[in-house]
């Protein structure tokens, strides 16, 4: 861990909002010259994007029954519940759609967003929608190289139990510590040290040995993406603006 990363460890970062602890996070890092920001508007849930055949209707009600009962995820659900259902595979497109970020990216001075330019962004961002704003793993370096902030989506309801759980994967998937908030809904973490593309991916692949605690659908579409995102302002439902609760030491 760099010293700039072991400082903010130390630093009063606990309860602050995303937008603000990433600026303190990105402070640390001094070869950034830009990072990116991007809204993303969720696909709308399965029932409201087509008219299902009965037999999907019966692995969707199953589904959600199984999601209520074990805490799985809802595709995750749908999927295994295919094989009792095998009518239903239709839904297999439903499963593979991907929202891109690219073409909607906009690009924050590195000064800026250690400053205030991450807050205003979000400031300015109407909430009104069910879209968010996101920061994006993906930052140009002075050098003209590509790094990425190493970053994950949990999919662990907000207990006290969960917690633990969470921060005992993080510190095996943060070596050099990582930042973990909570979501609203679940938790999000931030790594403290930048990663090449070759280590970014084998990042991801790490994190995929931890689903379900991880977000199995999550990793899937950042590989697809070729870089993370997670949302700095509030959403629907139970999610909101992602607050720090801990720091993950690094080993």
């Amino acid at each position: 861990m760099n010293i700039a990363a072991r400082d903010l460890l130390t630093s009063n970062i606990l309860g602050l909002d995303a937008p603000r602890a990433l600026a303190l996070l990105l402070s640390s890092f001094k070869d950034v010259e830009e990072v990116y920001l991007a809204e993303l508007r969720p696909v709308p849930p399965l029932q409201a994007r087509r008219d299902p055949t009965p037999a999907e209707r019966i692995v969707v009600e199953r589904a959600l029954k199984y999601r209520q009962s074990t805490g799985l995820a809802f595709w995750d659900a749908v999927l295994l519940e295919l094989c009792v259902v095998p009518e239903a595979m239709g839904l297999l497109d439903e499963a593979m759609i991907h929202v891109t970020f690219h073409g909607r990216e906009r690009s924050v001075p590195w000064a800026s967003a250690i400053a205030d330019g991450l807050e205003r962004a979000c400031a300015e961002f109407s909430t009104t929608s069910e879209a968010n704003l996101n920061f994006l793993s993906e930052m140009q370096c002075r050098d003209g190289s590509k790094r990425h902030v190493p970053m994950i989506d949990f999919h662990a309801a907000c207990s006290a139990t969960n917690q633990r759980v969470v921060s005992a994967v993080a510190e095996r998937l943060f070596p050099e510590g990582a930042v973990l908030l909570e979501s609203g809904e679940s938790y999000h973490a931030y790594g403290t040290r930048l990663l090449s593309d070759m280590e970014f991916y084998s990042f991801l692949g790490r994190a995929l040995l931890f689903a379900p605690i991880v977000d199995r659908a999550y990793v899937a579409h950042q590989v697809i993406e070729g870089r993370c995102a997670l949302r700095l302002t509030g959403g629907g439902g139970k999610s909101r603006v992602p607050k720090v609760i801990a720091l993950v030491p690094g080993k």
